[in-house]
């Protein structure tokens, strides 16, 4: 009882740390928001409604009593704290936070993968869903009008819904699929070990450096068509990049187009124009941001559907591990490049001693079962870089590379051990003990590696041990030494 409520008072604290969190972020947000706005104009980036909607939506948790409140009191004290009257305070506060409402809503209705923006109609989804949060806080606009200030409240109906929208569109995908910095580390160690970094580099870079090109010429150039001028290389941008990358670069971009493009265009017309300009820019420059979005979000999920293909037809459908094909194809890659760079490798055939007696015993349902646990309890022993595939039955075979020959005797044992010591209970709850029976094969650097070569010889060793009385390694890796080095 004294624990249930310990984990519960924790879980409290926790939640109520969250939601202070949430109201500190809209405070530093909306207080952004208020610095940057021009003298007598709507701000230029208001992310503060966006990014409340777009973390509730990701964190559901959030949107509780406790979360709601203190996002709304950060919204308070941004406009408090820059002079704001309490009264107009309440009603922009207001008119904020039910636009956030109706948007989280409504985004609730949708599926997970379409929240997280993982399907090609997941996009129009967002268009609408940031329609009618745009809308809600516009109908507020008018209302303050009316109320707070004497303007017209279409007028304000239309520049508030243009800047929400535009914001909305702009800025939701980025919160909404903003990876998690494990995901960006483990993308830079990939891009760290490829061979030719500097090239690579170079050609990831290059959309990027055509959008930035593209965006100094539009500035140089001006005129109402400098907002387009951007569309080709962010278009490129977004076949060549993951989705989060590529809204962060049409977040950018439109910030750009709203501070550096924005001003000039309006300058060039006269101040009655003000508010059909402002509107047809802001809903430009938002629409502009769809179709880079879109195409991102439909390549993301053609990618990932090349990658499930991918990795269907390249690992076995029972283990998970890699298929015979993949290993011979993938090891034929290895074993060239370990060649170039004189390196030591090992391959390693495993074979599970007796598995028919368990497949006649158990079934067959039984023997499959056993193939997972071994594979699994193989997976567990091995490096990374290493390959591990499953050759057919119930043989498998490794490729150890960077390993010398105590290193690969070293690893064999340990995975022979392992599997010793499994004891795998059947539905019936009779238990079944493992051996394992290994042929080694290695080379110390240097000499004409051949993968077809090493698996016969591995081969001939697996035989050895089965031959020799079961549940050992049995060493070849002298006979390659010497064989190895008459093709020298």
């Amino acid at each position: 009882m004294k624990a249930d409520f310990q984990s519960g008072h924790r879980a409290m604290i926790t939640h109520l740390g969250a939601a202070m969190a949430l109201g500190v972020a809209m405070f530093g947000t909306a207080l952004l928001g208020i610095l940057t706005r021009p003298e007598g104009m709507l701000a230029v980036m208001w992310p503060a409604n966006a990014i409340m909607l777009g973390v509730l939506v990701r964190y559901p948790r959030l949107a509780s009593v406790w979360g709601w409140g203190f996002a709304f009191a950060g919204f308070m004290a941004a406009d408090l704290l820059t002079g704001t009257s309490l009264y107009a305070t309440l009603w922009l506060t207001t008119a904020n936070v039910a636009g956030v409402a109706v948007g989280f809503v409504l985004f609730r209705y949708l599926l997970l993968k379409d929240r997280k923006l993982h399907r090609p109609h997941s996009m129009l989804y967002l268009f609408l869903i940031s329609i009618a949060a745009a809308g809600m806080s516009a109908m507020f606009g008018g209302v303050i009008a009316v109320l707070v200030f004497p303007t017209d409240p279409l007028v304000a109906f239309r520049l508030w819904f243009a800047e929400q929208f535009a914001n909305y569109v702009v800025i939701l995908p980025l919160v909404l699929t903003f990876p998690h910095p494990r995901d960006v580390m483990a993308d830079m160690s990939a891009l760290m070990r490829m061979r030719d970094k500097g090239r690579t580099l170079f050609r990831a870079a290059l959309p990027l450096l055509t959008l930035v090109g593209s965006l100094v010429f539009g500035y140089v150039v001006g005129g109402p068509g400098a907002i387009v001028f951007p569309v080709p290389a962010l278009l490129w941008c977004a076949l060549s990049y993951r989705f989060a990358t590529t809204a962060l670069m049409v977040m950018l971009t439109c910030l750009w187009l709203m501070t550096g493009v924005e001003p000039e265009i309006v300058a060039l017309l006269s101040p009655d124009d003000y508010t059909d300009v402002m509107f047809s820019l802001r809903m430009g420059i938002a629409l502009l941001a769809l179709a880079p979005l879109t195409v991102s979000s439909i390549n993301s999920v053609r990618s990932a559907l090349v990658h499930r293909l991918d990795h269907a037809v390249s690992h076995d459908d029972l283990t998970g591990i890699l298929s015979r094909g993949a290993f011979m194809q993938r090891g034929t890659m290895m074993l060239e490049q370990l060649a170039r760079d004189r390196s030591s490798v090992a391959i390693l055939l495993l074979d599970i001693d007796h598995f028919k007696r368990i497949n006649d015993r158990f079934g067959h349902a039984a023997g499959d079962r056993v193939l997972c646990e071994f594979a699994c309890i193989v997976r567990n022993n091995l490096r990374g870089q290493d390959l591990f595939a499953r050759l057919g039955g119930e043989e498998f075979g490794l490729l150890l590379p960077h390993t010398d020959g105590a290193n690969a005797r070293a690893i064999a044992e340990r995975i022979r051990l392992a599997v010793d010591q499994a004891v795998i209970t059947h539905d019936t709850g009779e238990v079944s003990r493992l051996s394992v029976s290994a042929g080694l094969v290695y080379q110390d650097g240097g000499g004409d590696l051949s993968l077809d070569r090493m698996l016969l010889k591995a081969d001939a060793a697996l035989y050895r041990a089965k031959e020799t009385g079961r549940n050992r390694v049995v060493d070849d890796g002298a006979a390659v030494q010497e064989e190895a080095a008459s093709f020298a």
